[in-house]
C-alpha cells in the first residue's frame, strides 16, 4: 500500500516530466516507423514504387521470340521453362534447339528466345550442294536473303524469284529473264553469280 501511495506521489510530482517523455518516446517512435516506410518504397518520376514487393525475387530480362518479352521478378528457384510460360509461352516462330529450358536462373540473366531461321536449301547434304555450286546461288532454292545479295536484287524481285519458282523451276539461268522485273541488263550483272543446279 506504501509503495502505491509512494508511486502516487511521483507521478503526480512528476507529471509534467513524465509527460515529456510519453510524448518522446510516442515521436521518437513514429520518425523510426516512418523511416522504415519509406526506405521500403522508391520513387522514381514522381511514382512510387513498392520496394520489399522483389525482395526475395531475382530480376531476369527476356527478349525474343516470346509473347510478352520484359524484365520480370521471379522466385530464384525459377527455371526458364517457367519464366517463358510468365511471358506467355514461345511464339510459333521461336526456335528453342540450342535452349536449354530446363536452365536455373540467375539475377541480372538476360535470356535471349531466337527466331527460326529457314534452311538455305531443301536438301539435306548442304555442304555438297555448296561445293558443287562453288560458291554460286542456286535459284531455284537460295532463300530471300541470299537473292537479295545478288546486285540490283531487291526485296521486290527476290520476291518476284521465288514466286516464279513456285510455279516453274529453271533450267538454265537464262531462264532468270521470265521473271517479271528481270531485263537484260540485270541479268547481265548477276548472271556469273547465279546456277540452277
Amino acid at each position: 500500500m506504501k509503495v502505491i501511495n509512494k508511486l502516487k506521489e511521483i507521478i503526480i510530482k512528476y507529471k509534467a516530466y513524465l509527460m515529456i517523455v510519453i510524448v518522446v518516446l510516442i515521436s521518437a517512435f513514429s520518425i523510426v516507423y516512418q523511416n522504415y516506410k519509406d526506405k521500403s518504397k522508391l520513387y522514381i518520376n514522381n511514382n512510387e514504387i513498392e520496394v520489399n514487393k522483389y525482395e526475395n525475387k531475382i530480376a531476369v530480362y527476356i527478349t525474343g521470340e516470346v509473347n510478352s518479352p520484359g524484365v520480370y521478378y521471379v522466385d530464384s528457384e525459377y527455371r526458364l521453362n517457367d519464366l517463358v510460360n510468365l511471358c506467355g509461352g514461345l511464339t510459333e516462330n521461336a526456335d528453342v534447339t540450342d535452349i536449354n529450358l530446363a536452365e536455373k536462373l540467375n539475377d541480372s540473366d538476360k535470356i535471349d528466345i531466337p527466331k527460326k531461321t529457314k534452311n538455305v536449301y531443301e536438301s539435306t547434304d548442304n555442304d555438297e550442294i555448296s561445293n558443287e555450286n562453288n560458291g554460286l546461288i542456286n535459284i531455284n532454292k537460295a532463300s530471300k536473303e541470299e537473292l537479295k545479295s545478288l546486285n540490283g536484287i531487291g526485296e521486290t524481285l527476290a520476291n518476284n524469284i521465288i514466286e516464279y519458282r513456285k510455279n516453274n523451276k529453271f533450267e538454265i539461268v537464262e531462264d532468270i529473264l521470265n521473271v517479271n522485273g528481270i531485263g537484260n541488263s540485270k541479268y547481265e550483272a548477276i548472271k556469273e553469280y547465279i546456277c540452277v543446279k
